[in-house]
């Protein structure tokens, strides 16, 4: 069944017709978690050119054992955030012009600030159209990984924040800024071979979404003030208004993580194709 008729009730429709959330939950958490390590340590498991049909391959190995549409470009409406992803009749078309610059642009082997950042610019534009359903984020941190890894370099994700990740990820996202995005991801780059083996396996599920949603809004209110993004880890550290995400968000949705999408304003830059890359670098 394709992803646009891919609920049923409360919980997705699923290979094994599992109804109770909460067995669900466990049932795909543990799936996909086995499926993750096997490609964590075998890079020829899903391997490809780094194109679209590369992540497809990836997302289809991680979903296989639990949606008939795994590795199918979705047909429906998402959003995150309050952020409204890339319409469905776009995706096509930005997805060629994000894998063109992925194919082209890439990180370079000697700067790691640079290779965060060419990452970083990349990962933005990805999470803006939201190419599957379910399981962006899983699928697009083994793309990534083994992306940055072919430009010599590895990432010990037990040296990034998975929260703050998925925060920067939205803002890059909803301004096109990517460089909060880099500031999270830097820490984590190091040259091949150095990182903890297994990193991306045992980091899997550390996310917190509430988390994420509040350091979603305390960067946004950290950008407004034109500080550096990479001084936003300090700022938050101190406390104060930072850290409490400011008062951008409607008072009903502040610290929810199932807040529902919005579009902030006419044609959302989630929507429509995308322009003014490279703040990231």
């Amino acid at each position: 069944m394709p992803p646009s008729s891919g609920e049923a009730g409360p919980v997705p429709e699923n290979l094994l017709g599992i109804s109770d959330p909460h067995l669900f939950r466990e049932f795909e958490r543990a799936a996909t978690a086995i499926r993750i390590a096997e490609l964590d340590v075998d890079p020829d498991i899903a391997a490809g050119d780094f194109d679209f049909a590369h992540l497809q391959r990836i997302h289809h190995y991680i979903f296989k054992d639990v949606y008939q549409w795994a590795g199918q470009q979705r047909t429906r409406d998402t959003g995150a955030m309050g952020l409204v992803h890339c319409r469905p009749d776009n995706i096509s078309r930005e997805l060629d012009r994000v894998f063109g610059a992925i194919a082209t642009d890439t990180p370079p082997s000697t700067d790691p600030d640079a290779a965060a950042a060419t990452v970083a610019d990349h990962w933005g534009e990805l999470t803006s159209i939201h190419p599957f359903t379910d399981g962006n984020s899983r699928s697009q941190r083994v793309f990534f990984t083994r992306y940055i890894h072919a430009a010599g370099w590895d990432i010990d994700w037990k040296s990034v924040n998975a929260s703050a990740m998925h925060a920067a990820r939205h803002v890059a996202m909803a301004t096109v800024d990517s460089r909060y995005l880099a500031a999270e991801l830097r820490p984590g780059v190091v040259p091949a071979g150095t990182a903890a083996p297994g990193s991306l396996t045992r980091t899997q599920g550390q996310r917190d979404n509430r988390t994420s949603v509040d350091l979603y809004y305390a960067m946004r209110a950290h950008k407004r003030t034109g500080l550096p993004a990479t001084t936003f880890r300090a700022a938050t550290a101190a406390g104060g208004p930072l850290a409490a995400g400011g008062d951008e968000r409607p008072a009903s949705t502040r610290g929810r993580a199932d807040a529902p999408p919005r579009v902030t304003r006419p044609g959302s830059v989630s929507s429509q194709p995308r322009s003014g890359r490279g703040q990231g670098r």
